[in-house]
């Protein structure tokens, strides 16, 4: 009697603990409802347990696109880092392989409901290394009358870390270098490129060393020979000028003939004289060269020769009147000292040529004081081309008598 009384009173607790789970779990349903969608962002996949010494090529699909349940209110701050999506590839070799994707979710609310791709083929290579020899690929030409040879890099060879699917398609290492004009022996460092049968840049490769020196011999070739080119002047500029420069284009030629008359050549050729006579501006003219029997110019007619002709400079020191100007009263003003010496630079022939008109000197005299006042002259009324370097005294001392 009293076993069924207890199991009665059991009974009743059970089922009441039963109906006021279900009356809360409905409860809260209707204030926070499940929802089930598809999770608007991509889910990256991440391939695990990958085998010792092998690489990921590709693979079919970065992203799994998974479709859930969660509560309403878990809904809003769910982004794609509350999922993990898991691609094992434990005991997989070489080759295109399946893996399966397994997706998870950080928030115990929240219910994967389907996932898409389900599985995806994931291409593994053995890791490998190579050894191959340097190849240095001059890009351009050498100059005219020059060549190029013994091309060479050091070291002679790289090693290649890559995926041996890639490093089987390696046809050459190159070290491209481009001369630029240079008539001279060349070293420099170059980047390593890899490329296949097709000219194809490969990548994915890792080159050690990246970079390598490489030395490329320039020498002139026989029967020809690179000079100077000299400019000869004739003639005197007018008094009072100089020859501030003489220049040449191009300054270099590159002769061709038979050895024994190069031999004969020391080092320069002139070019054909330039008449200077008289010259105060500078003188341009294109001129031929003076070349020796069966030697002849390469790809150069005529040269341009430039006489940069200017003025001597030079100084001088006059001694001149100081003149008041500005004065607003009608009374007697005089200067002490009343002569000052101006020390002028410039070009000879426009300092020999001054008269005693072309410098004026003025004190600026504002108002009509009568007590002495020092005031700073200027200079005035000079040829533009002249500087004034300074004036001694650099003040003067201005009265105004009131009488």
């Amino acid at each position: 009697m009293i076993f069924r009384t207890l199991l009665s009173q059991w009974s009743s607790i059970v089922i009441s603990l039963f109906l006021a789970v279900f009356v809360w779990g409905v409860a809260t349903n209707e204030e926070n409802p499940s929802r089930e969608a598809n999770f608007q962002d991509p889910v990256p996949i991440q391939l695990v347990n990958r085998g010792e010494g092998l690489t990921v090529l590709d693979k079919s699909s970065d992203t799994v696109q998974v479709r859930i349940r969660a509560p309403e209110a878990s809904w809003q701050n769910l982004t794609a880092e509350n999922f993990r999506a898991v691609a094992d590839l434990q005991g997989l070799g070489p080759g295109l392989q399946p893996a399966t994707v397994n997706v998870t979710s950080k928030d115990p609310q929240v219910t994967i409901v389907a996932s898409d791709p389900l599985t995806i083929t994931v291409h593994l290579d053995a890791m490998k290394q190579m050894t191959m020899e340097v190849h240095v690929r001059v890009l351009d030409d050498a100059p005219v009358g020059y060549e190029f040879k013994n091309a060479t890099a050091n070291p002679a060879h790289i090693t290649m870390t890559g995926p041996q699917s890639v490093l089987e398609q390696v046809n050459d290492a190159t070290a491209d270098v481009a001369l630029r004009g240079a008539k001279t022996s060349i070293d420099r460092q170059v980047t390593i490129a890899l490329h296949d049968a097709q000219g194809n840049p490969i990548q994915n490769v890792t080159v050690t060393p990246s970079t390598v020196s490489v030395h490329v011999d320039v020498a002139q070739r026989v029967g020809y020979k690179e000079v100077a080119i000299k400019a000869v002047v004739k003639g005197s500029v007018s008094p009072g000028y100089w020859i501030s420069n003489i220049n040449v284009d191009p300054p270099t030629v590159t002769l061709v003939g038979a050895g024994e008359a190069l031999d004969k050549i020391p080092g320069f050729v002139e070019a054909q004289a330039v008449l200077v006579t008289g010259a105060r501006d500078d003188v341009s003219k294109q001129v031929g060269l003076s070349l020796p029997q069966g030697v002849t110019a390469l790809s150069v007619g005529n040269v341009d020769v430039r006489v940069s002709v200017e003025p001597v400079l030079g100084g001088i020191t006059i001694l001149r009147p100081v003149t008041v100007s500005e004065l607003r009263c009608d009374l007697p003003a005089t200067v002490s000292p009343d002569t000052v010496e101006v020390i002028l630079s410039g070009p000879l022939p426009i300092l020999q040529a001054l008269t005693a008109d072309d410098v004026q000197i003025i004190a600026d005299v504002n108002g009509c004081a009568s007590n002495g006042f020092q005031v700073t002259p200027r200079v005035v009324n000079y040829p533009d081309s002249l500087k004034v370097e300074s004036i001694v005294p650099n003040t003067v001392e201005v009265n105004i008598s009131q009488h």
